[in-house]
């Protein structure tokens, strides 16, 4: 077996528990927002976790997490529904759907996020925070927390700021009145009746409460354990035996794995990944839109691209940006069958192996001008023959990105040279070497060598060609550039651009 880091994680897992029949390896979704690629990214990564323990001949299960029994804290940006203000608090499970197609709020997350994973063909099995709190799932756990409250409140307390200590309780009763969960204040419990006393009298954001004051059983859904409690709770519950998470929650899953002791349970063996960046260094912005991210990556890339951003190196940072899409997707597509991470990046299905790489589309969408997709299936065909034409369904899977992403990033910059006289005689230079030379490498040579004759920085004169073929000032090779378009099909660019 070759030492791959799934491969590494399903053995750390065997290791750990020798004697399970099946793994369970959990991912959490928090159903408060829209879902979003970086969300089935983490999925994604799981499941390789997943196909290295079938290596091994070992079964194992991939449970989605939905938290839809959180409280609604403010409103996402992308949502238009002023409205929601008033259930803020509430489980997002117990609010209204604002688009009115699904049962509630979570309901219709939750659907989108079932939907995107389908698409992916991953086998999971999907699990509903407030279907086993209602069903009873939690509540011997929920009891058995109270039993133990102290020794839970040792643990947890000192980690909270000093003004949050004095009402901190680790179960969050439901109000009987008006359904809030983040508004209530325990003020005693029974551990032998399972029962908490409460109000609910609490403001968090804008949610406020009604002000009742009533004692209710823990179980059967009244109720739900805070965050880090309610994680190590589950790990207990549901006998989590692998799970990964960000760098950024590794302090809150130190304290879950001592929960999860004084539950009766065993914690999982776990693994952090570092957090994607910006171009300038900072954690990366959630909101789609905002420059290129993890959420909005598949715009300008394909499913098996992102896959490889989850595959490739996960305890790395790796700062994203348009050239991010580039560097990924060319990877993927020169990525052969017997290269060992094929198989996880195409656990899919494999693809046809051909002579094109999306920089490769990108630049002949800017060199010919065109976003017509028909107009572009002639000029590749034409480039690359018979083989593309045989396989065109796959090339325009790869277009559709390529398109947008020269809609988005290169067209915005398009720009063309005024020629001068100077330029145009550099310019005949340059045709009548493309003419004799069909060598990439002789092209390339000879593209230096006009250049450093006339007395010019060789770098100023490639810049002058890129302009004037792409519209930018950087490209590919132009000796492999003039041999995959042709002399006919560069030279008639130009001559475009000098009338």
């Amino acid at each position: 077996m070759t030492n791959l880091w799934p491969q590494q994680e399903a053995q750390r897992i065997v290791q750990r528990f020798p004697q399970a029949d099946t793994y369970i390896l959990e991912t959490g979704f928090g159903p408060s927002g829209h879902p979003h690629m970086g969300t089935v990214g983490e999925v994604v990564r799981t499941h390789f976790v997943a196909m290295a323990l079938a290596e091994l001949g070992k079964k194992s299960l991939v449970l989605v997490f939905s938290d839809d029994m959180d409280g609604l804290r403010k409103i996402p940006v992308n949502i238009d529904a002023p409205w929601l203000q008033e259930h803020l608090g509430k489980p997002v499970s117990a609010i209204p759907d604002p688009y009115g197609c699904c049962p509630s709020y979570s309901a219709h997350m939750n659907k989108e996020l079932r939907e995107m994973l389908d698409d992916t063909g991953i086998p999971y099995k999907f699990v509903s925070s407030t279907q086993e709190y209602n069903s009873g799932t939690y509540n011997s756990v929920l009891q058995l927390s109270l039993d133990r409250n102290q020794a839970i409140l040792d643990v947890i307390l000192p980690t909270l700021r000093p003004e949050n200590r004095a009402d901190w309780f680790p179960i969050m009763p439901v109000c009987e009145n008006c359904g809030r969960v983040n508004t209530t204040k325990v003020l005693s419990y029974d551990a032998t009746k399972a029962t908490v006393e409460y109000t609910c009298t609490e403001e968090l954001k804008g949610a406020f409460g009604c002000g009742h004051h009533g004692n209710q059983p823990v179980g059967d859904g009244r109720s739900k354990f805070g965050w880090k409690v309610d994680w190590g709770a589950r790990w207990a519950v549901f006998g989590i035996n692998y799970e990964m998470y960000g760098k950024d929650l590794i302090e809150s899953a130190k304290l879950s794995k001592q929960i999860t002791k004084m539950l009766g349970g065993r914690p999982p063996v776990d693994m952090f990944y570092e957090m994607f960046l910006d171009e300038s260094g900072r954690k990366i912005s959630k909101s789609v839109g905002k420059g290129l991210t993890v959420e909005n990556f598949t715009r300008w890339g394909t499913p098996e691209s992102l896959y490889y951003l989850m595959f490739k190196n996960p305890r790395q940072q790796k700062k994203l940006s348009n050239e991010t899409v580039i560097q990924y997707m060319d990877e993927v597509l020169k990525m052969a069958p017997e290269d060992p991470q094929y198989k996880y990046i195409y656990f899919g299905g494999s693809r046809p192996q051909l002579p094109i790489v999306y920089s490769d589309l990108i630049n002949i969408i800017a060199a010919v001008g065109v976003t017509d997709v028909p107009v572009l299936k002639e000029f590749i065909i034409d480039i690359y023959g018979q083989e593309i034409s045989e396989n065109w369904e796959y090339v325009e899977e790869l277009l559709t990105p390529a398109l947008n992403y020269y809609t988005d990033f290169i067209l915005p910059q398009r720009s063309f040279p005024v020629l001068t006289p100077e330029d145009n005689k550099l310019l005949d230079l340059f045709l009548n070497l493309i003419g004799r030379e069909t060598d990439a490498d002789a092209v390339q040579t000879g593209t230096y060598e006009i250049a450093k004759e006339n007395g010019i920085p060789p770098k100023d004169f490639f810049q002058l060609l890129y302009r004037i073929l792409l519209g930018k000032p950087s490209g590919p090779r132009i000796g492999g550039f003039v041999a995959q378009m042709g002399a006919d099909r560069i030279s008639s660019i130009i001559q475009q651009h000098r009338q």
